[in-house]
């Protein structure tokens, strides 16, 4: 960690002092000044904390603009220390985390300096005179936001364990704001937004003043309205530590097509479709894996490459597993090459430590070819593979040129029939064999309804192809499964 004394002691402006915040704790402060206006508005409209001269004061609807601006800023004493203390973390020594929560008095400080100096610059060029700091409304809101956000109906909070009404309204509602936020954007769940909302409403009399609580049932859907308009800056949250770096400019990656329901077209996994930059002489281009083969396989690089995909997937798969949404594994497409070069399961076990992902939800394509016609020594290799737990799929099977003996010696479990195969007879036969010996079906290249149609009578688990969903990147797959799965109000 950087030097506990080190510390920002000036900022020129506003703007100056919020760069200087980390970009996820700039992103957050602009998610809970649209709450916090939400909130207040609502507020002013229930007659919230009228029964003091602060509530009286403070709680006036000419004040929505302002309202905002003291969520922008309410964590403004973060600049003043260095990024690694911006952002909590369970690993903080106690020092640390004194420093941390320091933030709510230095911001205070912060904002005072802010404000008399931009009072000193509008006296030298108008003449006029501010009122004193300790009499102005706006001035006060925004210092009391910053240093009391973080206390708590009960006393429990912080810097000075403030407790029911010493604790100033705009810092109230700052407070919820902040956690309604903060709940919304770490929760891992499928309706982030609810289980916050639950969360929040659980608190009430302990963390939250109970007029506070009503007023959030009572703007709760323009409060959804906000989650929604800035869902995508909680893509990333519950937040990971990515395996490979995912820049625009990489020269490989990963989208991802879903496999539905023939039926109900909901996706129940994602197939992984690798493409490869960089074409000369057409800038921004890709092409697909297979079409560097030979090139990777002459190289050597078959297995780095192959293995920078399968830290790409398992990337996405630990984001969608840590916000819990419905998806029963990610289908990775490997080269036929990968499974000629020996046993990778050292490699595999360093995936699986390095990143928490459940490994029953990485498949791997095999292609038949590689089954069908490889060798002893390749089949026993398969076979390692699927005993170690990792899903391999039987990829463009046709039964007349690998028996079903074969496909159970092996151990697949996971079989995708030949495109070219489909709507036949004798393929609807051979599946149903597959099927009632446990094997799982899987369909790829739908191009049809009736083929759609086919694959569902023919029990297929899941299916990819253009009718059914076209291929999207990593952050397109996530947000779209969260703006699904959420629960309708």
């Amino acid at each position: 960690m950087a030097d506990l004394n080190w510390k920002k002691s000036y900022y020129e402006s506003w703007d100056d002092a919020f760069r200087g915040l980390a970009p996820s704790v700039r992103q957050q402060s602009v998610r809970v000044a649209a709450y916090t206006q939400v909130l207040f508005v609502q507020a002013c409209a229930d007659g919230f904390a009228n029964d003091r001269q602060i509530g009286l004061d403070e709680m006036q609807g000419r004040y929505a603009d302002l309202a905002y601006k003291c969520g922008m800023y309410h964590q403004l004493g973060k600049a003043l220390v260095p990024p690694e203390y911006q952002l909590w973390r369970s690993d903080f020594t106690p020092e640390e985390q004194a420093v941390y929560r320091k933030y709510t008095t230095d911001g205070r400080q912060l904002i005072a300096a802010l404000q008399e100096a931009g009072a000193s610059r509008r006296e030298k060029r108008t003449g006029e005179i501010e009122e004193a700091a300790t009499e102005n409304i706006p001035w006060l809101m925004q210092r009391e936001s910053c240093q009391q956000h973080m206390e708590r109906w009960n006393g429990s909070g912080y810097p000075d364990g403030r407790r029911g009404s010493d604790i100033s309204p705009i810092a109230q509602i700052v407070g919820l704001a902040h956690q309604l936020d903060h709940l919304a954007a770490q929760t891992k769940s499928e309706d982030p937004f609810a289980e916050a909302m639950d969360e929040i409403i659980a608190g009430e009399g302990t963390d939250w003043n109970p007029a506070l609580i009503r007023i959030l049932r009572n703007c709760r859907s323009k409060c959804r309205g906000v989650y929604n308009k800035y869902i995508h800056y909680s893509l990333t949250v519950p937040k990971t530590i990515p395996l490979v770096e995912k820049k625009p400019n990489r020269p490989m990656g990963l989208k991802f097509r879903p496999m539905v329901d023939c039926d109900t077209l909901a996706p129940r996994l994602y197939e992984a479709e690798p493409w490869v930059g960089g074409i000369a002489g057409q800038p921004g281009d890709t092409e697909p894996l297979p079409a560097l083969a030979d090139m990777l396989s002459r190289t050597g690089l078959t297995a780095d490459v192959s293995f920078y995909l399968l830290y790409e997937a398992a990337d996405a798969l630990l984001r969608m597993t840590n916000c819990r949404l419905d998806c029963r594994g990610v289908l990775l497409p490997m080269l036929p090459q990968f499974y000629r070069i020996g046993s990778q399961l050292k490699r595999f076990e360093e995936l699986f430590g390095d990143q928490p992902v459940d490994r029953s939800l990485l498949w791997l394509s095999v292609p038949a070819e590689v089954a069908a016609k490889g060798s002893k020594t390749v089949r026993e290799l398969l076979n390692r593979y699927i005993r170690n737990g990792i899903t391999l799929v039987l990829d463009e099977y046709d039964p007349a040129e690998m028996p079903l003996e074969q496909v159970e010696e092996v151990g697949f479990t996971h079989v995708r029939f030949r495109r070219e195969l489909y709507l036949r007879r004798e393929t609807a036969e051979q599946m149903d064999i597959l099927r009632l010996k446990g094997i799982t079906l899987l369909g790829g290249g739908v191009d049809s309804d009736t083929a759609r149609a086919w694959l569902r009578d023919c029990g297929v688990y899941a299916a990819s192809g253009p009718v059914l969903g076209g291929a999207v990147t990593e952050d397109e797959m996530i947000r779209d499964c969260l703006l699904r799965e959420r629960t309708p109000e």
